[in-house]
């Protein structure tokens, strides 16, 4: 027997001088006096044999004591008895809210199970490629109604995840834990395992299994390649779950105007069979591919494809007098770059729209201030601006009135120290090609972000060098890298032979050309931004700093599109049989009774005896008449 403090049965050690009194306990002796003047001597005869070591006790009262002793040891020991533990009133339902089960009779047979399985308190998990805790704390009745409106995504699902997240909580302990499942996707250790683990934190854990097996036929894999003409290849994997045969028809859909393409493709798979498909001329834009068959799970039929369309931009920089610009690196590099209309001018022409951005880049001579209140006004529009942090825009005065665009407040000119210059936010991604350790500066100016703005380069431990701010659906953008040259050159970066590099990355970032890998992601991910964005997803419209793409299809967002697709053959296999793997031994842990061990109730019944004792241990010495 286990106790929960078993340095108690010490005491037990109190049973020796107790047995040492009753045996040399004295017995009254009768004596017959001839006399009184034998009183004396046979009362020390007396004395004598009581001192005599009895062979045996036989007062009862020495056994309601030695009984007592050995209950009040065992008491403070408290012994640790095992118990069948009732039915929980806390309940955690998770339910596997992946893409395979959105298969048929599926997500009825799981939420029916859900519903039947509440208790007086409910929380609900919905496990997805991330556990998402969809309520708390909830009575049956609401929590019946958050279960009716579950909706399933298109995610694989990590239910171990999901368990071990539950199961590490101190709030869930002595609760019930239902997991509701098809077990088409199981990552992590043996099932079992996790039952285990639960019970060690006084929880229990159930599994139950829904989903019959079913045919599907999905698109398990997906990639595209640059022909560098323009256009690209794209190879898929199309496979047959299912022991039978299957003629299938394949259908690309390409472009999003009048000229788009269309390509149909007849794939012959046998029973489990699968194939590789490649569409050739993929044009940039949106494309799909359809398998036109219908079957259990609707997602993985369609494979979307995003191509960042590389549009010609017309570009304006605002500058100074010819002479100065011509020796500009910032307009050297601009000019170079593709698809890019580039126009110098000192002031604004008359109608500033026809422009996809202007860069303000005055060094020696400010703009006027009815060009500036224009620009203000251009940015506000949605329109993107770049504005440079030279002398002048601290230093002039008409050039203040752009601060209020500006994703930085400018405090002063910084010309003393060396300064180390770090990429920051999203900045580590977008420049991770370009190295600033070989920049010097000698002088920049000091600021500080406002609210809201997003910093990709900093000064360490001074203040932004890039940061840029959203309004409406355009960007500004402040680059604290003046491009002056020779002996006043405020850094040397414009002579580094990363410069041009960051020129090309910042602008494909501002403009919402990203690479095909950032436009192209698998659901179940998700990503995280400096600041709000506007994000269309295939069925709302959201504000958000974070993007869970739970869903297949094309995500708007940052002035790109993102094409999210499953690509995940184990969530696709809806054909097994027997999926969870908690059969013989397993099946024995799987019907597992939660046993507990607590020294409370058997501590209760011991004082009950312990009281009954003393009881009995007064009457009997009240009628000896010892009290």
């Amino acid at each position: 027997m286990d106790f929960e403090f078993s340095q108690g049965l010490a005491a037990l050690a109190g049973i020796i001088p107790l047995t040492i009194i009753y045996l040399l306990k004295p017995r009254p002796k009768n004596v017959i006096l001839p006399s009184l003047m034998f009183v004396r001597r046979i009362s020390q005869n007396v004395l004598d044999s009581r001192r005599t070591i009895s062979k045996k006790i036989t007062d009862p009262l020495f056994f309601i004591q030695l009984l007592t002793l050995i209950l009040l040891s065992t008491a403070i020991a408290g012994p640790l008895l095992e118990e069948v533990k009732a039915d929980s009133e806390k309940v955690i339902i998770i339910m596997d809210s992946s893409a395979s089960m959105t298969a048929r009779d599926r997500v009825d047979a799981a939420k029916a199970i859900a519903i039947d399985s509440l208790a007086e308190e409910n929380t609900i998990i919905s496990a997805e490629s991330i556990p998402v805790v969809l309520a708390k704390g909830l009575d049956a009745d609401d929590a019946k109604g958050v279960i009716d409106s579950l909706e399933m995504r298109n995610t694989p699902a990590d239910i171990p995840k999901a368990i071990l997240t539950v199961v590490n909580e101190k709030e869930n302990e002595n609760g019930k834990i239902v997991v509701i499942s098809d077990f088409e996707n199981w990552a992590g250790r043996a099932p079992e395992t996790y039952i285990r683990i639960a019970n060690t934190r006084n929880m229990e854990l159930e599994f139950r299994q829904v989903g019959d097996k079913t045919a599907n036929y999905a698109i398990v894999d997906g990639y595209l390649k640059d022909r560098n003409d323009g256009t690209y290849e794209y190879t898929c994997t199309v496979k047959n779950f299912n022991n039978k045969s299957a003629d299938l028809e394949v259908q690309l859909e390409g472009g999003t105007d009048s000229s788009g393409t269309e390509v149909s493709s007849s794939v012959q798979l046998a029973g489990f069979g699968a194939q590789q498909i490649k569409f050739s001329n993929i044009p940039q834009g949106t494309s799909t591919v359809r398998i036109l068959n219908e079957d259990a799970i609707p997602c993985d039929n369609i494979a979307y494809i995003s191509i960042p369309e590389v549009k010609p931009k017309k570009v304006l920089v605002l500058t100074d007098p010819e002479e100065t610009a011509g020796k500009s690196p910032l307009i050297t590099v601009i000019s170079l770059l593709p698809d890019i209309q580039l126009e110098v001018r000192q002031t604004l022409p008359d109608n500033v729209t026809e422009y996809d951005t202007i860069i303000v880049n005055s060094k020696e001579k400010s703009l006027p201030t009815l060009d500036v209140l224009e620009i203000v006004a251009y940015a506000k529009s949605g329109k993107d601006l770049i504005v440079i942090g030279n002398e002048c825009l601290y230093d002039s005065l008409p050039m203040h009135g752009l601060y209020s665009v500006l994703p930085v407040d400018i405090i002063s000119v910084e010309d003393e120290g060396s300064h180390t210059i770090e990429t920051a936010g999203s900045g580590k991604n977008i420049f991770e090609d370009v190295t600033f350790g070989e920049v010097y500066l000698r002088r920049f100016l000091v600021t500080t972000p406002k609210e809201g703005a997003s910093v990709l380069a900093e000064v360490k431990g001074t203040g932004p060098l890039v940061s840029m701010q959203n309004i409406k659906n355009g960007t500004v953008t402040y680059v604290g890298f003046s491009d002056t040259t020779g002996k006043d050159a405020w850094n040397n970066f414009a002579t580094t032979p990363t410069y041009p590099v960051f020129w090309v990355k910042l602008l494909r970032y501002m403009w919402g050309v990203g690479d095909i890998s950032e436009t192209n992601v698998n659901t179940g991910r998700y990503q995280a931004f400096d600041q709000d964005v506007l994000i269309n997803t295939p069925t709302e419209t959201v504000s958000s700093s974070f993007v869970y793409y739970d869903e297949c299809g094309l995500y708007s967002l940052n002035q790109k599109t993102v094409a999210a697709n499953l690509y995940d053959s184990m969530e696709s296999n809806t054909f097994t049989e027997e999926r969870l793997n908690l059969t013989g031994e397993n099946g024995e842990i799987k019907k597992l009774e939660l046993r507990t061990k607590s020294p409370d109730k058997p501590r209760k019944y011991l004082i009950y005896a312990l009281l009954l004792l003393l009881i009995i241990e007064n009457a009997v010495m009240f009628r000896r008449r010892i009290i």
